[in-house]
């Protein structure tokens, strides 16, 4: 008697959890986890930086994010001005950019920069897969 009481109520307890599980997941909107775009490297760039007060140069490897594989292929096409674009704004930083944790306003000019370039799409976002500071 005891043993049938005690299974019925696991038996009631795996059933009502099992609905309110079901009922809950069944409400909740479901979220599609956006993955990465297209990826491009850019390359390695190495730059001594202007009006240095103490550091010399800055050396970093770049990945853009993008929108579809048009704009890599834009990208390749327009190698030397992404190339120049990207020198230029890696040379012109200050110390204090320099060391921004994340380089955000870096990476931010880097994208806007790219961006004037690609007529279709956009680039989304930039990484740094190599960033030294000397």
């Amino acid at each position: 008697m005891i043993i049938g009481v005690a299974f019925l109520m696991i038996f009631i307890a795996a059933v009502t959890s099992f609905g309110v599980l079901w009922y809950v997941s069944r409400d909740a909107p479901e979220e599609e986890a956006e993955g990465i775009g297209p990826t491009y490297q850019l390359g390695d760039f190495t730059v001594n930086l202007a009006g240095a007060t103490g550091y010399n140069y800055l050396q970093a490897d770049l990945v853009v994010e993008v929108s579809d594989e048009e704009v890599i292929e834009e990208l390749t096409e327009r190698e030397p001005q992404v190339k120049d674009q990207i020198i230029s704004i890696l040379r012109n930083q200050d110390d204090e950019q320099i060391m921004e944790p994340g380089a955000a306003g870096t990476k931010e000019m880097i994208r806007d920069a790219l961006n004037e370039l690609v007529t279709e799409g956009e680039v989304r976002n930039v990484f740094f897969t190599h960033y030294v500071v000397q």
